[in-house]
């Protein structure tokens, strides 16, 4: 399951200490749309939510593909019937339905390092290759990174972990984590949205 990279907008929840339906509704008049991330030893759920409603929900079990919950009501079951340690991820109305909606995806199994192609390079091959996608962006000394977000070739947009908002559209983030990769080690992985039609998300 991917998860965004900004900081939490809180984090340190239980689910036992919580009611969702309330909290949900609290949340969409406190920070209007987002999502929240439950995640217990063999189940992950990211419930995404507009200032109006609960757009989709997102399961994961362990070992298992992550898939889109066909109705709402299993999502509720599954928060009432475990322990889940929780987070609340703010996303900007223009992100929340790239998150809540996002295609499944198939990660590589393999991953490159900065020491063996340089991020600008690699992102003008995957251009070349009209990728769609991802590429998840760790820095290797520090616990900072970006997602970076891919359609047909063209950069969508970036997640940052000093960002807001869940997709940022700003050169000025893009070009911090050039600085940031460029300065110290960074490891690449990838995610490759899938066709049309399939309806699994991966990983």
């Amino acid at each position: 399951m991917l998860i965004p990279r900004e900081r939490p907008y809180l984090e340190g929840l239980n689910s036992y200490y919580l009611h969702l339906e309330k909290f949900i509704e609290h949340l969409q008049g406190e920070i209007g749309s987002g999502g929240v991330y439950c995640a217990s030893p063999n189940l992950e759920m990211f419930i995404f939510f507009s200032e109006q409603e609960v757009i989709s929900s997102l399961l994961q079990e362990k070992g298992a593909a992550a898939h889109f919950a066909p109705a709402y009501e299993l999502v509720r079951g599954a928060f009432y019937g475990g322990s889940f340690a929780a987070k609340v991820y703010q996303l900007d109305p223009h992100a929340i339905f790239f998150w809540a909606q996002m295609p499944p995806f198939q990660r590589a199994k393999s991953a490159l390092r900065s020491t063996e192609i340089p991020l600008p390079d690699l992102i003008f091959r995957l251009r070349m290759k009209q990728f769609s996608g991802f590429i998840d962006v760790q820095l290797a000394k520090k616990n900072e990174g970006g997602l970076l977000f891919f359609n047909e070739g063209d950069r969508i947009g970036g997640s940052y972990t000093w960002g807001k908002g869940g997709m940022s559209t700003s050169d000025e983030d893009y070009n911090s984590l050039l600085s940031r990769v460029q300065a110290g080690e960074g490891v690449f992985t990838f995610g490759s949205f899938a066709k049309e039609g399939k309806t699994a998300a991966a990983e």
